[in-house]
């Protein structure tokens, strides 16, 4: 199977962090938001994971590095069309087999295995999760077991059932029809081509698409959004050391190499290889490679590559290479 997954955004609601490293490399909870992403496809036979990208292409030996092995291919998209350019990018050359669409800022967490195993011959599948108010998403309205309409962010919504970012077809050749049609019409919603007008090009021409429903919808798109990841994933997978002169509050995701002393961490806090943390507290943090930690209270504080904090009480974000110190 192959796996397509867009990640050619700018990233700009995560600046200044996407200044330094693409959104999808972004520290989160002892891994990148990737790799909780690559984390869901385990035990799978995946041929390909094909990452769409811009024309920066700064992503490509970052993944190479991190992910050893694993069979990548990139695909540019040289302008900012929306998802179904996008994703279109990464159909290239693809025939009549089935393709897994996954957001690259998007983690949910479920056994993809048991959904794929669900589907009937050529049949499909959108995530989807109950939210309280449909109006901020795109909705599933179903006839039976199968997905009879998706409306984006519907006034008066007939459904609660809004689209999560998985997406699962059975044919890759037919879902790039469907795209194609968009671009040689000039179909575009808000200036873009969106990939949730291609999938309802492809319900109205009797595409069977079930929906597999979550209850657990992680979202990566701000710094907010972000600390609320790292709470999530905490409570899933913690991971300690035991260092004299440190009180770890858990849940904490700390890396090997973490020179920590006489501080206080936790809870929800991650901190990457090569950090330094003296005389500090920090709780809901995530502390990112290289950073510097002394004498502060850091609470709800995202801290980037080198960043260095000394002397302060904060809860903001500290971009990579920024110092924070008394004058």
């Amino acid at each position: 199977m192959k796996v397509i997954i867009p990640a050619a955004g700018k990233g700009t609601r995560l600046r200044p962090f996407t200044l330094w490293e693409p959104k999808p490399m972004l520290f989160v909870a002892g891994d990148s938001i990737i790799g909780h992403i690559l984390s869901i496809l385990e035990g799978l036979e995946i041929d390909e994971y094909r990452i769409v990208i811009n024309p920066e292409g700064s992503m490509t030996e970052m993944l190479r590095k991190a992910y050893p092995g694993k069979p990548f291919s990139f695909h540019v998209q040289d302008s900012p069309l929306g998802l179904g350019h996008a994703v279109l990018q990464g159909l290239a050359g693809l025939g009549d087999e089935p393709v897994l669409v996954l957001l690259a800022d998007t983690i949910i967490p479920f056994n993809l295995q048991d959904a794929l195993a669900s589907l009937g011959s050529g049949e499909g599948f959108l995530v989807a999760k109950q939210v309280d108010d449909p109006s901020r998403f795109g909705v599933i309205e179903k006839d039976g077991d199968f997905i009879s309409r998706l409306v984006e962010k519907p006034k008066e919504a007939k459904s609660r059932l809004a689209i999560c970012g998985i997406y699962y077809l059975a044919s890759a050749e037919r879902l790039r029809d469907a795209i194609e049609e968009l671009v040689a019409k000039d179909i575009r919603t808000a200036e873009e081509y969106q990939f949730t007008d291609a999938l309802s090009i492809l319900i109205e021409e009797g595409e069977r698409l079930r929906t597999v429903e979550v209850k657990t919808w992680i979202d990566c798109g701000t710094s907010d959004a972000l600390l609320d990841a790292n709470r999530i994933l905490l409570k899933r997978n913690s991971r300690v050391v035991t260092l004299k002169g440190l009180l770890i509050k858990p849940p904490c995701w700390i890396a090997d190499d973490v020179k920590i002393t006489n501080s206080i961490v936790g809870p929800y806090v991650s901190v990457a290889r090569g950090t330094e943390i003296t005389d500090s507290i920090l709780s809901n943090c995530i502390i990112n490679r290289h950073a510097d930690i002394q004498d502060s209270v850091l609470k709800g504080s995202i801290v980037g590559f080198k960043g260095v904090v000394k002397g302060r009480t904060l809860s903001a974000d500290v971009g990579p290479f920024t110092r924070i110190e008394p004058i």
